[in-house]
C-alpha cells in the first residue's frame, strides 16, 4: 500500500507480546451481559454470557479476574471468582453454577498479571437478575373487569386496585408485571418504572412477556396500595387495515401482578393478583376509550383522586374476575422496553382558527416526523370543555392537516376537563406525526404548554455517518428516524396509519442497515420467535408478524423477499454479533422456509409458481413506474426477483447449516443453491450480459447476490448495462423495495462508482435526495409520496415514514464511510472508502462487540491528489484497508493515520 502510517501501525499477523510488568492502567471500557445494553432485571438466561471491551491492547500473558457476588432472596450474598484468558472477551460462557429464579448477580472484571497483580481498575459493577424461570413461579392470576363489556371498539377502560399491609420497610421488592392488553402500574400514587405500551406485542396465543420492576423504594411499612391502568392495545384492540380486526387474541383484559418483598430480617412476603381473596377490585376509569391508531379519549371528570393510594374508599368498586391464561406461556423478555426518549420543542405555533365558543385552534410544527406523544397543559378550561389533538405527518398544499393518508388511524386524542388545570398525555395510544392541530385550547398556546417526547424501544446507538454534503447527512438522518419510529415493540412498516404491522419484507431489506445503526440483537431475535410461531401455525412465513388475517392478506402464502426474512434476519444478526446462538434459535425457521420453497420450483430451479392469493408475488414492490393504485405492477419479472432472492437464501442457509454442524442440510442447500442459480442464469440472462428484464432491479440482484460470479465476463457486461441504465435514466432511481438496497452495491462491485454517486446524489424524482429537497425528515414509502407541486400521492397506501428505502444507508456506511464487516462479529472489518460524489470528507463509526471501529477521510489540504485516512481499530479486531490502487494492509488495535494517493 502506498502511504505512511504512524508508529501504531502493524500487521495483524505479526505477534506482539508485551510483558505484563511494562504496562499499567489497563481499564475495562465496557462490561455487559448477553445482548442487554446495561444492567438488566428479569433476564431469561440461567447461564448468561458476558462481554467486555478493552480501552487499549492487553499483554498476552495477562488474565481477567471475574468476580461475582450473588444472592437469592432471604439468603446471604456469596462471592465467587475465576481467572480467564484475555483474548476471549465476547460472549464468554458462564463460569459458575446456573442462576436460579430471582437470583441477583453483581459482577466486575479486571485485568491482572500472570501472578494476579492488578494491571488496571476493576470495571464498573454490572448488575443483572434472573427472572422467574419456572411455570410454578407464576403464582398470580390474570384479573380484570367482572362486568359484561361491549364486544368491540371504543370500550370504556377499567382500573384495578388492591391494598396490602407490610410489617416493615422492605430491603428488596420486585413487581413481576404483565397483562392481556396493556398495563401501567402505580404504587402509592406513583407510576412504576418508565416503560410504555407494556408488555408489548407478541403472539399472545403462544407467549406474553412479563417485566420485572424494582419497587423497593416505592413501598412503606404498613399500608400500601397498588393500582393498574388497563388498555386494549394489540391484545383486543382493532388491528390493521381494511377495517381491521378486533379481539383477535381475546376480548377480556387482565393484569398479572406478583409483588415479592424481602425484609431486613431475611423473611419474605408476597402478594398475588387473584379473584378469590376479594381484595382486588375494579372500576371504570377516566379513559373513555383508547385505540393505538385512532387515539385516546379521556374524561377528567371521571378521575378518582387517590385511587392507587392506601385508604381510598373503594366500597363501590366491584371484585375482579379471573381471565384464564396458561402460565406456561409467560416468559421473561430478551428485548428492551418501549420508553420516552428526547424531547421535541415546537419550531412554530400558529393560530389558524377558533372553535364555536371562541377558543383557539392551533397548528404546531415539531420539526420532525417520528413516533411521539404530546403532554399538554390543559389550563383555563371549564368542566366539560374538551381539547382535541389531531396528529399528522404532512400538510396539504393549502396548509391544512393531511388526514386522508391515515385512513382509519386518525390519531385523534380528546381530553375533557373537570375544571382543574392538569398536564395530560395519552397512555395507550401512540402517534406518528410532525404536525399537531390543537383545537379548543383556552388562551394562547405556547411552547411551555407542551412536552413532546419521542418513543421507541430502548436500543443502544451503534453507528453513525457524517459527510461534507448536508443533503446526504439529512438522508442518513431520515433513515435513522424512520427506523426509530418503527422499532416500537416490533419492527413495523409505518407508525401512523391504520396498519403498523410487522411486515417481513421491509425488515428483510432493512435489517443490515438497522444492525449498523443500533444494537438490535435482542429486539429482532425476540421478534423472530413470533415469526417461527406463525410459520408453524400458517404453514409458511406470513406477510407480516404477528399475523392477523386482513383483507387480501388473510391467507398467508409463500412470497419472495417477505418470506426470505426467515434467513436474512438471523444471518444479519449473526454477522453483526458473531453469536451462533441466534442461528441455532432460528434454525427451524430458516430450514423450513428453504424446504417449503424448494417444493415450488420448476424443474429448472426457477420459482415461478404463483402464490394462491389475489396479489401473487409482490416482486419489485412500489417500482416507481407502477401506478399509484397497483404497486405490484413492476417492470422486473416477478419470477426473476423471486428466484434471485431464493438463491441468496439458499447460499445463506448453506453457511448457517455449516456453522451449526448440520452437514447433510448444508450439502442439500448447496446443491439447491447451485440448481437455482443455474436456472436463474438459463431463464433470465443472455450470453451478452443482458437480461430478460432490462431493468436496474434485475441487474442489481444478479450482481449483488453473486449469481454471475461464475460467469465473470457476463458479470462485467451486466455491470456495464446497469451503469448504462443509470445514465439513461438521468440518474433517477428505477427500483422498488426489492431492488433499491442492491443497486448501488452492484454498481460499486462492477467498478461503476461514478454512476453510483450520480444515482445517490440526484435530486430529481424518483430519487433519495428528491425526498430531502421536499423537506422530508423521514424516509417515504413511495418515491413520490409527495408530488413536486406538494400534492400527496393519490394512492391509498401513502406513508411518509417507512424505513425500507432507507436501506441505502448500508451502502453509505460501507462505501462513503468505508466501513463494513468481513467476519462475523466484526472480528475483521474492511476499510474501503470510495471518494466521489463531490465529497471532500466523510466519517463513520460503528460500535462492534470489541468496541468502536471508525473511519474518517478527507481530501488533503496540501495535495489535491491525496486523501488523509484515519482508522480506529478496537482491541481484538483487525482492519483490512482495501483501497483500489493500493496494496491491501492489515491494521491491529489503535488509531492509524495514513495518506493515500487518489
Amino acid at each position: 500500500m502506498t502511504g505512511t502510517a504512524n508508529d501504531t501501525t502493524r500487521h495483524a499477523s505479526e505477534p506482539r507480546i508485551v510483558p505484563a510488568t511494562a504496562t499499567d492502567g489497563l481499564d475495562i471500557a465496557a462490561f455487559t451481559v448477553e445482548h442487554y445494553p446495561g444492567d438488566a432485571l428479569g433476564i431469561p438466561a440461567a447461564r448468561p454470557r458476558l462481554n467486555w471491551t478493552y480501552a487499549r491492547e492487553v499483554p498476552a500473558d495477562a488474565q481477567i479476574l471475574l468476580t461475582l457476588t450473588r444472592r437469592t432472596p432471604g439468603s446471604a450474598p456469596r462471592e465467587q471468582h475465576t481467572y480467564l484468558p484475555v483474548d476471549g472477551n465476547v460472549l464468554v460462557p458462564w463460569q459458575f453454577e446456573p442462576l436460579v429464579s430471582r437470583e441477583e448477580a453483581a459482577a466486575t472484571v479486571q485485568v491482572v498479571s500472570a501472578s494476579h497483580q492488578p494491571l488496571g481498575a476493576p470495571s464498573a459493577t454490572l448488575r443483572f437478575e434472573a427472572g422467574l424461570f419456572d411455570e410454578h413461579d407464576h403464582v398470580a392470576d390474570f384479573v380484570g373487569p367482572s362486568w359484561a363489556e361491549a364486544e368491540s371498539d371504543h370500550r370504556h377502560l377499567p382500573l384495578v386496585r388492591t391494598e396490602i399491609e407490610l410489617k416493615a420497610v422492605p430491603v428488596r421488592a420486585r413487581l413481576y408485571l404483565t397483562a392481556l392488553g396493556l398495563v401501567e402500574a402505580e404504587i402509592n400514587g406513583r407510576k412504576v418504572g418508565h416503560d410504555a405500551l407494556t408488555p408489548g406485542w407478541t403472539n399472545y396465543d403462544n407467549r406474553v412477556e412479563m417485566w420485572t420492576y424494582d419497587v423497593t423504594d416505592a413501598l412503606d411499612a404498613g399500608a400500601n396500595a397498588m393500582g393498574f391502568w388497563l388498555g386494549d392495545g394489540w391484545y383486543r384492540g382493532r388491528l390493521g387495515f381494511d377495517g381491521g380486526y378486533a379481539n383477535y387474541y381475546g376480548d377480556r383484559l387482565g393484569v398479572f401482578a406478583q409483588l415479592e418483598v424481602e425484609y431486613a430480617d431475611g423473611t419474605t412476603d408476597a402478594v398475588y393478583s387473584n379473584s378469590w381473596d376479594r381484595r382486588w377490585k375494579t372500576a371504570l376509569g377516566p379513559i373513555v376509550c383508547s385505540d393505538l391508531c385512532e387515539g385516546e379519549r379521556y374524561d377528567a371528570r371521571l378521575e378518582m383522586p387517590g385511587w392507587s393510594e392506601p385508604g381510598f374508599d373503594d366500597s363501590d368498586w366491584k371484585p375482579v374476575a379471573e381471565v384464564f391464561y396458561d402460565p406456561a406461556r409467560i416468559e421473561n423478555p430478551s428485548v428492551s422496553p418501549v420508553r420516552a426518549h428526547e424531547r421535541h420543542d415546537p419550531v412554530s405555533i400558529e393560530l389558524i382558527g377558533s372553535t364555536d365558543d371562541g377558543r383557539g385552534v392551533w397548528l404546531v410544527d415539531f420539526g420532525q416526523n417520528c413516533t411521539q406523544r404530546i403532554r399538554l397543559n390543559m389550563r383555563g378550561l371549564d368542566a366539560g370543555q374538551s381539547v382535541t389533538l389531531r396528529h399528522v405527518e404532512v400538510l396539504e398544499p393549502d396548509g391544512t392537516i393531511a388526514t386522508r393518508t391515515l385512513r382509519r388511524g386518525q390519531q385523534c386524542d380528546v381530553y375533557t376537563s373537570d375544571g382543574a388545570d392538569a398536564w395530560w398525555e395519552p397512555r395507550f395510544a401512540m402517534h406518528g406525526f410532525r404536525y399537531a392541530q390543537v383545537e379548543g385550547f383556552a388562551g394562547e398556546l405556547t411552547a411551555d404548554d407542551m412536552d413532546c417526547r419521542v418513543y421507541h424501544s430502548v436500543m443502544t446507538r451503534a453507528g453513525d455517518l457524517e459527510t461534507s454534503d448536508p443533503l446526504l447527512d439529512r438522508l442518513h438522518a431520515n433513515a435513522v428516524w424512520s427506523m426509530r419510529s418503527n422499532f416500537v415493540s416490533i419492527p413495523t412498516d409505518c407508525p401512523q396509519r391504520d396498519e403498523r404491522m410487522g411486515w417481513t419484507g421491509d425488515i428483510c431489506l432493512f435489517a443490515p442497515t438497522a444492525a449498523y445503526l443500533y444494537d438490535v440483537h435482542g429486539f429482532l431475535s425476540n421478534w423472530l420467535k413470533d415469526v417461527r410461531a406463525d410459520q408453524v401455525k400458517w404453514g409458511t412465513v406470513p406477510f407480516y408478524v404477528p399475523f392477523v388475517p386482513l383483507g387480501v392478506w388473510a391467507h398467508p402464502q409463500a412470497i419472495s423477499t417477505w418470506g426470505d426474512s426467515a434467513v436474512e434476519v438471523p444471518w444479519t444478526l449473526y454477522m453483526e454479533s458473531g453469536d451462533p446462538q441466534v442461528l441455532a434459535d432460528a434454525w427451524e425457521l430458516s430450514r423450513d422456509w428453504i424446504d417449503e420453497v424448494a417444493g415450488y420450483l420448476s424443474e429448472d430451479g426457477v420459482w415461478d409458481r404463483r402464490p394462491d392469493y389475489p396479489l401473487g408475488q409482490l416482486g419489485d414492490w412500489l417500482d416507481p413506474t407502477a401506478p399509484p393504485e397497483d404497486p405490484t405492477q413492476a417492470m422486473t419479472e416477478k419470477e426473476l426477483v423471486a428466484t434471485a432472492f431464493y438463491a441468496r437464501s439458499c447460499a445463506q442457509a448453506t453457511r448457517i447449516a455449516e456453522i451449526l454442524g448440520h452437514e447433510e442440510d448444508a450439502r442439500r442447500f448447496a446443491a439447491l443453491r447451485d440448481k437455482v442459480t443455474a436456472g436463474f442464469l438459463a431463464r433470465f440472462t443472455h450470453l451478452d450480459g443482458t437480461m430478460t428484464s432490462d431493468t436496474q432491479c434485475a441487474y442489481a440482484l444478479a450482481i449483488a447476490f453473486g449469481l454471475l460470479d461464475g460467469e465473470p465476463v457476463r458479470k462485467v457486461k451486466a455491470g456495464n448495462r446497469l451503469a448504462c441504465l443509470v445514465r439513461e435514466s438521468g440518474g433517477k432511481v428505477s427500483t422498488g423495495f426489492a431492488g433499491t438496497p442492491f443497486v448501488l452495491p452492484a454498481l460499486t462491485m462492477t467498478g461503476h462508482n461514478e454512476e453510483a454517486y450520480a444515482l445517490l446524489t440526484s435530486t430529481e424524482c424518483p430519487s433519495w435526495l428528491y425526498q430531502v429537497t421536499m423537506g422530508a425528515t423521514t424516509t417515504w414509502e413511495r418515491w413520490d409520496s409527495m408530488r413536486p407541486d406538494r400534492s400527496l400521492n393519490p394512492g391509498g397506501m401513502t406513508s411518509f415514514n417507512h424505513y425500507a428505502l432507507g436501506s441505502v444507508a448500508e451502502w453509505m456506511h460501507a462505501h462513503i464511510g468505508g466501513l463494513e464487516a468481513i467476519e462475523p462479529g466484526w472480528k475483521r472489518f474492511r476499510v474501503a472508502p470510495v471518494v466521489g460524489g463531490g465529497l471532500t470528507h466523510a466519517s463513520t463509526s460503528h460500535l462492534t462487540p470489541y468496541g468502536t471501529a471508525a473511519v474518517s477521510w478527507a481530501l488533503a489540504d496540501d495535495d489535491p491528489a491525496a486523501v488523509d485516512l484515519t482508522v480506529t481499530v478496537p482491541v481484538g479486531a483487525t482492519a483490512v484497508v482495501d483501497v483500489p490502487g493500493h496494496e491491501t494492509e492489515e491494521l491491529a488495535a489503535g488509531v492509524h493515520r495514513l495518506r493515500l494517493a487518489r
